[in-house]
């Protein structure tokens, strides 16, 4: 899912962790020619929307932080 926020692209995604049975939120962070300027994930949760969500919290913030 590709988001539009304060001239930067952010795309977040989930992973699930086979060992832990946990959701792991993604996020890269990309500026307005297309270069990934941050990438991390978010804290493993519980559930694949969960995960979504804190990726995505997670962007924000360090777009607002910037």
């Amino acid at each position: 899912m590709a988001i539009q926020y304060k001239n930067y692209s952010i795309l977040v995604s989930s992973e699930l962790d086979s060992v832990s049975g946990d959701w792991n939120g993604r996020y890269r962070i990309m500026d307005d020619e297309g270069i990934v300027v941050y990438e991390s994930f978010s804290d493993s949760a519980g559930s694949e929307e969960e995960a979504l969500a804190d990726a995505e919290e997670a962007a924000y913030a360090w777009v607002d932080y910037q």
